[in-house]
């Protein structure tokens, strides 16, 4: 019963960071110095400039959906690291990096974002993604899977190309790796994602050819 509960709250997850991530976007994308202070704080979060709570309630906490106490840290935690990894992302880009929910057309998640990386150099780096990946799921506990997946985000912020994120989608994964149910399922998702991005683009590539 309780992986019903962790997903029933997953999706909560899901929408509430898709709306703020929209807010931040949009606000950003429209050169509003607020938005821009907000986001220089979220990437200063988990940093050795850590911001103060108090200065992020407004992008943070207000609105935040009602968990039960057992989801409720992890499910600030998981919109904290998603949101970070948005300001991420979005620094310094005119493009939106966020892929809203209600306009998905297509693939954006985890998986399909990091084979993206590898993509651009037609696979030269691939090696390097996946051991990072790797280094994700074996992470021990949370903040290591945090720190494995900052280093990806920062090779997709580094690449010439705007690689997009479902940041919502995202939120509500980074929720689910925190329990041992759901765990397992988020890996093979992200693991799926990256394999069947990889096929799409030698398909792509054929169909070109001919």
């Amino acid at each position: 019963m309780r992986g019903v509960s962790i997903q029933r709250s997953a999706r909560a997850i899901a929408a509430y960071a898709n709306g703020k991530v929209l807010k931040l976007q949009s606000g950003y994308l429209a050169g509003l110095s607020s938005s821009r202070a907000s986001l220089a704080r979220l990437r200063r979060l988990g940093t050795s400039r850590d911001t103060s709570w108090m200065s992020i309630g407004d992008d943070l906490f207000e609105g935040f959906p009602e968990l039960s106490p057992y989801e409720e840290e992890k499910g600030l935690s998981s919109v904290k690291a998603a949101l970070r990894y948005y300001a991420m992302l979005q620094q310094s880009k005119s493009m939106p990096v966020a892929v809203l929910q209600k306009d998905a057309k297509r693939n954006v998640s985890f998986g399909s974002s990091c084979r993206a990386i590898s993509l651009e150099k037609n696979g030269s780096d691939a090696p390097g993604v996946r051991r990072r990946m790797a280094m994700v799921e074996a992470a021990s506990d949370f903040d290591g899977v945090q720190t494995a997946m900052r280093a990806l985000v920062q090779l997709m912020k580094a690449s010439k190309s705007v690689i997009q994120l479902d940041f919502g989608r995202l939120a509500s994964d980074l929720f689910q790796i925190q329990f041992d149910e759901t765990r397992s399922a988020v890996f093979m998702r992200w693991a799926q994602d990256y394999y069947r991005a990889a096929d799409g683009n030698k398909e792509a590539t054929k169909d070109e050819d001919e």
